[in-house]
């Protein structure tokens, strides 16, 4: 006889025992997300700011802590700090003292505290009452300053550092727990109790709620709004220090920038759970997060497909990204009780103390010069033979220069084409997209696959590298139909994450990230495709102009400027939303595409939601709103920073530190960008414009009637004296 062996099934109580174990070890990390976001609801609450810097401002008190604690000093690659200022050898290196534990708690909290007031008195404090997309950009280019001077400040790479909770298992009944699990637990719930009657009962926790809802009415009732935001935006980072702080300790003393900016979605969709003002609400919707990712990623799915796809590293990303959509689509009563998910999208518009925009005080200048018409005159003609110049240089490079530069300028033709699909999404139509790199990473591995897999050629691959990532874009802009602002943002936020985390990383993906060269044989691959990607950027920028003067493009600024006047004018706003989504989509999926031929083998890491974020900042200092913003955010964002970047000596992150100020305070002080100012510089010239100019004298007060009536009577001479300077050139 045959010997059968039986393998014993696990028990019910086995399985049982499995899945407890398993919401225990979700709750743990839920704790994590908890205290994340309980930071990110207290500012939102306390200022109505979505603060993306929450993150970096926690990672610097984590650096904070750990490089002053005396035991962990002695671990650290590098105990110094580095101070240099950008382009000189002038530097400094300074050590922070060696303190106990608690010393060294106190310190990162003052650090942050101090930070978080900083933000608030030199940013936020002149954004009061600006548009949704103004707050998120300043607080993604904040994100991206502190993130870059600190890694210039600590050091960029990953520290092993002492735990500051002891390491120790416990078992009870079967179910396991860390030290770390039970004290990030009860921190989480001690801020979150405290914080919420620090708000209902308190004084000043009234006063902050009173400012958060009206600045202009806390005024009245003697509150003053200033000192209350900055003890939110104190408080709320020293939460967000002691957040880093705990989560290095639990993710065993792995010290490191990427690891902190990776908890940006979870925080986030902790806070929301809360409507983003309960902090009860957040403290659940954490642990509620954290246990649906460990279900999800413990059940045991089919081999196969599924089993590869939901098996992944970046599996609990893509459930954040579930959780997210359904959430804000379904938008259940219980969070979104007394919550506008309908907020403005906010392009915003140039604004100025003296009564003249920045471009017409340069014109009045040029005009009382005598040099305005002349230079008006001269740029009808001039602007065509600057284009036919820089069209010829750009179409040089490749066979004059060294290949390096063709390398530069065809990733300043990827930069270009991403602004661009930023410009039509958000500065045309108002809807809010942190997620361009994604876009592009889609038409990146259709290239690859086309190319590299199926060996199409690339004249039949580029243009599919656009189709096919319309359609996703179509499925991420689905929560645009119902949401506005910082609602729309956080959906593609979490795409942006799940695209980079889990579906770049497939090993399906992983095997298949290179294309053929366009030209076999040939000794720079990078030249060939330079020069594609030019003629693609061009026809893409040439059909965008035509699009901006059709009624399509219109109905877009109708849409962005009131959503409810657009459907009084009969336009459908589902329609044109879905619509700006796909042109986005298609444009960044171009982009992808090109990238790929570019640099032949495509990888994860290129297309990341800190990336993004660098594209959002960068198209606001050229001009979210012009066409011309594309092509100087692939200046400004590429090829000035691949001049400077050599010469930035000590400070690797000089240029990209000083982009993002810039970006802050082109939000603060003129939105319209640079190509704003251009194009309304370079303006034709209107009559009225002298008496306006006189009507904005002594800083905006209105001019006398005499000064008006001498302004109109130099106007009429000045036409005069024109007309019969073109009568006798004729």
């Amino acid at each position: 006889m045959t010997k059968v062996t039986h393998v014993r099934q696990p028990t019910r109580g086995g399985r049982r025992l499995f899945w407890t174990n398993v919401v225990v070890s979700g709750l743990a990390a839920g704790a994590i997300y908890a205290l994340y976001g309980l930071g990110i609801t207290l500012i939102y609450k306390s200022t109505r700011v979505p603060n993306f810097a929450h993150g970096a401002i926690g990672a610097v008190g984590a650096y904070v802590f750990y490089k002053s604690w005396d035991v962990a000093r002695p671990k650290l690659h590098v105990a110094a700090l580095h101070f240099q200022l950008p382009f000189t050898h002038l530097s400094w290196n300074p050590r922070l003292p060696a303190l106990p534990l608690v010393g060294a708690l106190l310190l990162a909290l003052v650090v942050t505290a101090l930070l978080g007031v900083l933000v608030d008195r030199l940013f936020m404090r002149h954004l009061v009452g600006a548009p949704t997309i103004s707050l998120i950009v300043a607080t993604a280019g904040l994100l991206i300053l502190i993130t870059d001077l600190s890694i210039d400040i600590f050091n960029e790479f990953e520290e092993t550092v002492p735990t500051v909770v002891p390491q120790g298992f416990h078992n009870a009944g079967g179910i396991r727990f860390t030290n770390d699990d039970v004290v990030i637990a009860l921190v989480a719930i001690g801020i979150a109790i405290a914080a919420t009657l620090f708000f209902r009962y308190t004084n000043l926790g009234i006063a902050i709620r009173a400012t958060a809802d009206s600045r202009e009415t806390s005024r009245l009732l003697g509150i003053n709004a200033g000192a209350v935001s900055s003890f939110a935006w104190a408080v709320g980072s020293m939460m967000s220090g002691v957040a880093g702080i705990l989560i290095v300790s639990r993710l065993s003393g792995q010290l490191s920038f990427i690891t902190l900016l990776a908890l940006i979605l979870p925080g986030f969709t902790a806070s929301m759970f809360g409507g983003f003002t309960s902090l009860i609400g957040t403290f659940l919707g954490g642990l509620a997060l954290g246990v649906v990712q460990n279900l999800f990623t413990s059940y045991h799915w089919p081999r196969g497909t599924l089993s590869d796809l939901f098996s992944a590293a970046g599996a609990p990303t893509f459930v954040a990204f579930l959780v997210v959509i359904v959430v804000l689509m379904t938008r259940p009563k219980f969070i979104f009780k007394g919550v506008r998910v309908d907020e403005d999208s906010g392009v915003g518009i140039g604004r100025t103390t003296t009564g003249l925009q920045l471009e017409d005080r340069a014109r009045r200048s040029l005009d009382r010069q005598g040099a305005l018409h002349l230079m008006l005159a001269d740029w009808t003609v001039g602007r065509w033979i600057l284009a036919a110049f820089a069209l010829a240089a750009l179409m040089a490079v490749p066979v004059y220069a060294v290949p390096y530069w063709s390398g530069v300028l065809g990733d300043a033709v990827f930069f270009a084409l991403i602004a661009l699909s930023l410009v039509v999404l958000i500065g045309w139509t108002g809807q809010i997209n942190l997620a361009p790199l994604a876009f592009a990473g889609v038409g990146a591995w259709t290239a690859t696959v086309l190319s590299g897999t199926a060996h199409w050629p690339f004249a039949v691959v580029i243009p599919l590298t656009g189709l096919v990532a319309i359609p996703i874009a179509v499925v991420v802009g689905i929560p645009a139909l119902r949401l506005r602002g910082f609602f729309l943002a956080l959906a593609t936020m979490a795409f942006a994450f799940a695209a980079e985390q889990w579906l770049f990383t497939q090993s399906w993906l992983a095997s298949r990230n290179k294309v053929d060269p366009m030209v076999p044989n040939h000794g720079d691959l990078s030249q060939p495709a330079y020069l594609m990607g030019l003629v693609v950027a061009g026809c893409v920028f040439v059909g965008v102009r035509n699009l901006s003067r059709t009624r399509v493009s219109r109905a877009f600024r109708a849409i962005r400027d009131s959503e409810n006047t657009a459907i009084a004018m009969g336009i459908n706003p589902m329609r044109y939303k879905l619509l700006a989504f796909a042109l986005s989509g298609g444009i960044a999926g171009l982009a992808g595409g090109c990238a790929a031929y570019l640099h032949t083998t495509v990888v994860a890491g290129n297309f990341t939601f800190i990336g993004s974020l660098n594209f959002l900042v960068l198209i606001v200092i050229a001009g979210l709103g012009f066409i011309a913003g594309g092509v100087i955010t692939a200046l400004v964002g590429w090829i000035i920073p691949a001049l400077l970047l050599g010469h930035a000596a000590g400070v690797n992150n000089g240029p990209y530190i000083l982009v993002a100020f810039l970006a802050i305070r082109t939000v603060i002080d003129y939105p319209n960008g640079l190509a704003g100012f251009w194009t309304r510089l370079l303006r034709p010239f209107d009559a009225g414009e002298r008496v306006a100019w006189a009507s904005a004298g002594d800083e905006g007060a209105p001019a006398p009637a005499a000064a008006v009536a001498e302004a109109e009577a130099d106007e009429r001479d000045f036409e005069a004296a024109v007309q019969s300077l073109e009568s006798a050139h004729a």
